[in-house]
């Protein structure tokens, strides 16, 4: 497995995104769902092809070392809101790997369902039970933080965003008696006001989105994850990780977030519902 340098003249590193590893799902959620015997063909040619996954803790001290000390084939695995099925079906074929990864949990729901994604037809998903959180730390996964309620922190005021950021992680802590440093911005949403209070809140890392290729120069607190897509196929996946994007696939995301992001705010405002930002 050769190092690819990246845009920026870092050493390019994918940081995979998964949410949901199971075959049922609602048309709204599909495109978040991967098939368990096709994730399980994932990990194989990972495995297979020289790939050396970590964790997003593990890859964000590895920034501060020189290329002799870093995997032939670097790559990060993530996983987004702590759905049961991480714990019943992704984590039993990430040991057989003996792959490191990290978990995003939206504390609030621990232990209940995904009443978030309501308006997918997806509030009644299970997330995991402290006691299974317990379980995959103990394995050797990262808990990270995904927010309290999993809201778009960039359209809260400043103190909402702040108590989502901060009350999440102290939850986690103490329930896992445990140190948590990396953070995941809900819906990959955020902005400068959001994370300034990440870093204030004590987070080391912070995942967002924009399905591009991290670098080892990219800020720490807005590494970028690519998201693996329902019904890709283990190779058309090695495939898309050796034809890393370039700078048009780095404007056309940059595009698209802030596209995003004024539709958003042009929605919440003509409801009536746009929060005073920090």
């Amino acid at each position: 497995m050769q190092r690819q340098t990246d845009r920026s003249s870092g050493l390019s590193v994918p940081v995979l995104m998964y949410h949901s590893v199971s075959r049922e799902s609602s048309d709204r959620f599909r495109a978040y769902a991967v098939d368990p015997d096709i994730f399980a063909d994932h990990m194989s040619a990972l495995s297979e092809a020289g790939y050396q996954p970590m964790s997003v803790e593990a890859y964000v001290r590895l920034m501060d070392e020189p290329l002799s000390h870093w995997p032939s084939g670097p790559l990060v695995l993530t996983f987004d809101d702590a759905f049961l099925d991480f714990h019943t079906t992704a984590l039993p074929v990430l040991q057989a790997h003996r792959f490191p990864a990290t978990l995003y949990v939206p504390t609030a729901y621990v232990g209940g369902t995904s009443r978030w994604l309501a308006r997918e037809n997806e509030a009644d998903r299970p997330v995991m039970s402290w006691q299974a959180l317990r379980e995959a730390a103990g394995a050797g996964v990262e808990i990270g933080s995904h927010s309290q309620t999993h809201p778009q922190l960039d359209l809260m005021s400043a103190s909402e965003a702040t108590r989502e950021i901060t009350d999440s992680r102290r939850m986690l802590e103490d329930q896992l008696q445990h140190p948590v440093s990396s953070f995941a911005y809900p819906f990959g949403y955020w902005n400068r006001s959001v994370r300034a209070a990440v870093v204030d809140a004590g987070y080391v890392s912070a995942c967002a989105v924009r399905d591009l290729t991290s670098s080892t120069v990219d800020d720490r607190h807005a590494l970028s994850r690519w998201t693996v897509p329902f019904g890709m196929d283990a190779s058309a996946l090695l495939e898309t990780l050796e034809s890393r994007p370039g700078r048009v696939a780095e404007l056309r995301s940059n595009a698209r977030a802030r596209a995003s992001r004024l539709l958003r705010r042009s929605g919440v405002k003509k409801r009536g519902q746009l929060p005073t930002t920090g």
